[in-house]
């Protein structure tokens, strides 16, 4: 019997249509495309472009960063079936600097330091950073970005202090120089603003607040970076009751919309909505409608009392409805995260975070702005 000869597979590995393979990648988190620029030149010259960067960054899930005396940390959450956390150290040991955050913008965070005269913009993944130049006369600094604009022109928006005249000064990346402009005012400055309830959206700071003298009426006030003014955006769902005091927190919902949240600090119900639609750039607030997203009425949850290490978002997946917020107990001092979905109520300890820190959402991303 004559041996017949085994015959060999060959296996051929097929590259993918660039089309296929880039609609594939900007869907990979951001923090594993940092790695992955190694893998070969194609890879690396994609993950620059600035068309890839803006489709990677509108598909990114929403993070905590958390920033203490000497430390910052970036809290992803897994919202599956079973809801996980994983904590990353940002490895930044910015100790005696008196830093604080004071907001973020396309995932680069902008931090005052130094008795708040001195201000840096920061990437945590690209760890880029850029210094701001310095002026004492300058305070209430605000980063977003001129979106009129083909491309976007970062810049920073402040008040300057002179003779007794509140003058609006202005720093553009480009320059990174302030200018001074001959207003006196930012417009319709309102005066009862609730304490760090502030999101960057389209390039624009929006704040939530309530009308001066007491009305009642609450609404969103946003910093026009485009015309470098202050007006009121559109009103909320929510009111601020006579003689009853509340938490009200503002958050980006989907990446385009808003949500707000509104908790009575006398019986601690949350009570949560979303905008309908998105908010695109340019748009005046005249056609924002807002929808009941989730109430959240439980003995066991916290008070959120503290705005400044609070901060949340909710999302809307295969697995439904979740609320997550971040915020702290002060018995013993320790930060924590909840993750509230139907009936369940998850609570997970943030380990090594026992003091006091700051908190905020941000959105990880390879935009660079430096």
């Amino acid at each position: 019997m004559v041996p017949t000869k085994k015959k060999k597979t060959l296996i051929v590995a097929r590259k993918l249509p660039s089309e296929l393979e880039e609609e594939i990648l900007f869907r990979v988190p951001p923090r594993s495309l940092v790695r992955f620029r190694s893998v070969c030149k194609e890879w690396n010259t994609l993950f620059h472009n600035k068309r890839f960067i803006n489709k990677n960054f509108a598909c990114n899930r929403p993070e905590f960063v958390l920033t203490t005396h000497s430390h910052i940390y970036s809290i992803s959450v897994n919202l599956n079936d079973d809801p996980t956390m994983k904590v990353h150290d940002l490895c930044v040991d910015l100790h005696r600097l008196r830093y604080s955050l004071y907001g973020t913008c396309d995932g680069n965070l902008f931090f005052m330091y130094d008795s708040y005269k001195r201000g840096v913009v920061w990437n945590p993944l690209l760890r880029k950073t850029k210094l701001i130049a310095k002026d004492e006369n300058i305070c209430g600094r605000s980063m977003g970005y001129d979106g009129s604009r083909p491309e976007k022109s970062y810049k920073i928006i402040g008040r300057c202090s002179t003779n007794w005249y509140h003058r609006v000064a202005v720093l553009k990346f480009a320059t990174n120089a302030w200018k001074v402009t001959h207003r006196t005012s930012f417009g319709e400055e309102l005066q009862s603003l609730d304490s760090n309830s502030r999101v960057s959206l389209n390039g624009n700071l929006y704040l939530t607040g309530y009308k001066y003298p007491y009305t009642g009426q609450c609404f969103i006030e946003m910093l026009d970076f485009s015309k470098e003014i202050i007006k009121i955006f559109c009103m909320l769902p929510c009111k601020a009751k006579k003689g009853t005091s509340h938490t009200r927190m503002l958050s980006i919902y989907k990446g385009d919309r808003f949500s707000v949240l509104q908790q009575c600090k006398r019986t601690g119900e949350i009570k949560i909505w979303v905008t309908e639609k998105k908010i695109g750039n340019g748009d005046d607030g005249d056609n924002v409608v807002w929808i009941n997203f989730m109430t959240v009425s439980r003995p066991d949850f916290p008070k959120l009392l503290t705005p400044m290490s609070t901060s949340y978002f909710v999302d809307n997946n295969i697995y439904g409805k979740s609320f997550v917020l971040c915020c702290n107990s002060k018995k013993p001092r320790q930060a924590w995260v909840y993750i509230v979905r139907g009936d369940m109520c998850k609570k997970i300890k943030i380990g090594g975070v026992v003091c006091k820190f700051q908190s905020s959402v941000y959105v990880p991303s390879l935009i660079s702005i430096s």
